[in-house]
């Protein structure tokens, strides 16, 4: 076992550096030299957005969870399995209000028609939408119709 002094992390931080963060496989200039904060022990330099997310993580679940730290492995896989797996064909609530926000944010006028037109919307359908709050309840209404 070997003690890192603080004026050697720069050098040890720089002589450790990967190509890529292991975590979140981006490329930076800002590396941090992580540690365990429950025994102290380096576990090797990953971006800052990295250890930002490590330690929430972390700490959400050894507080928050009640979790054993030698099980975080584990849950970590199963949450990654969990989120890769097929979703059911229903939609929540909360779900078609974000996607109507996010229709009537993040589209222009002619994408929002696109969109409303894929799903299923009439030229009449279409002719009496006069601005984009029209065609936020109408994307709203085709498509709670469709999941019904």
């Amino acid at each position: 076992m070997t003690y890192l002094s603080q004026n050697q992390i720069k050098e040890f931080r720089d002589g450790n550096k990967p190509i890529s963060c292991p975590i979140l496989d981006i490329k930076t200039q800002d590396w941090v030299l992580d540690h365990d904060h429950q025994n102290g022990m380096v576990r090797g330099v990953i971006s800052r957005q990295a250890n930002s997310l490590l330690g929430k993580v972390e700490n959400f679940y050894l507080k928050m969870c009640k979790g054993e730290k030698e099980n975080l492995p584990n849950t970590l896989e199963a949450m990654a399995a969990y989120l890769e797996q097929e979703t059911l064909d229903v939609l929540h609530p909360v779900g078609l209000t974000q996607l109507t926000r996010k229709f009537a944010n993040s589209l222009t006028a002619a994408e929002q028609v696109t969109e409303l037109k894929d799903l299923g919307a009439s030229d009449d359908d279409l002719a009496s939408c006069k601005n984009q709050k029209q065609r936020k309840e109408l994307f709203r209404k085709l498509t709670k119709t469709k999941y019904e």
